[in-house]
């Protein structure tokens, strides 16, 4: 069996998923329901169990904190009635993002990736884990993004865009008119969200637009640097390993 956790406030949202759970997965048993952060973090400190299904806004506050005083690596199926937070779900142990009212369909989907993924011998690492995890995510073509600049929020397009950075811990987004600005999201959370066709993750710490890129300096045959269109302070090699990669991508 499947032991699980439904942590939610809305006690129609609570009783639509367990009927649901009960009509078409009877090896699921709900072990715990909860509401709040606070009976949430005390439970997952003390208790184990297989899959967590979350909602993310609770009774006294944003279920992002309980990751914040809980490590968890369990499982997460996030249910909330609101997109925007589907990149920060991801950060965690995500496999699945449904949006409210569930549907059957698509809790059933999820479903099917936790078990695809509970056959996975528990001897991978963490990092392998983590890998599979990112198989089963949905990769979307975002075409825009939101930053925050003091207390306004700013909306740039696609095309405004010419790369990311990774700098101390944190993401910035540089564009065509050479601005920088603070982005809420790592740099394997922006490429899997941004369309293939346009973002390429040159190393760990640059994801360059194809647009910006002017021209390529062979250092060796496996080594490239990469120049760009507008001014950058750090010298931009692809790592070793992608240049096969990075150059297929760029006759594409």
């Amino acid at each position: 069996m499947i032991k699980a956790v439904i942590i939610e406030d809305e006690d129609f949202a609570v009783n639509r998923l367990r009927m649901l759970l009960e009509e078409s997965a009877d090896d699921v048993e709900i072990i715990a329901m909860l509401d709040s952060v606070q009976d949430a973090v005390r439970w997952l400190s003390v208790h184990e169990v297989d899959l967590i299904f979350l909602d993310i806004n609770l009774s006294d506050g944003n279920a992002f904190k309980i990751f914040e005083q809980v490590d968890i690596t369990t499982p997460v199926i996030f249910t909330t009635a609101y997109h925007e937070y589907a990149l920060r779900a991801f950060e965690q142990y995500s496999i699945d993002y449904l949006l409210k009212p569930i549907s059957r369909e698509k809790l059933g989907q999820a479903l099917v990736k936790y078990r695809t993924l509970r056959q996975v011998p528990k001897t991978l690492d963490e990092d392998h884990f983590r890998q599979l995890f990112e198989e089963f995510m949905p990769r979307k073509s975002r075409k825009k993004l939101m930053v925050t600049l003091g207390n306004k929020m700013k909306v740039l397009g696609i095309r405004d865009i010419a790369y990311f950075i990774s700098d101390s811990k944190v993401t910035y987004v540089h564009t065509f008119d050479n601005k920088r600005y603070p982005v809420d999201a790592s740099l394997r959370q922006l490429e899997s969200e941004l369309p293939e066709y346009d973002f390429f993750r040159v190393n760990r710490q640059f994801l360059i637009g194809r647009a910006v890129i002017t021209e390529l300096h062979y250092i060796s045959p496996i080594r490239v640097k990469v120049l760009l269109s507008l001014p950058s302070k750090e010298e931009i090699l692809v790592a070793r390993e992608k240049v096969g990669q990075f150059k297929k991508w760029l006759t594409e």
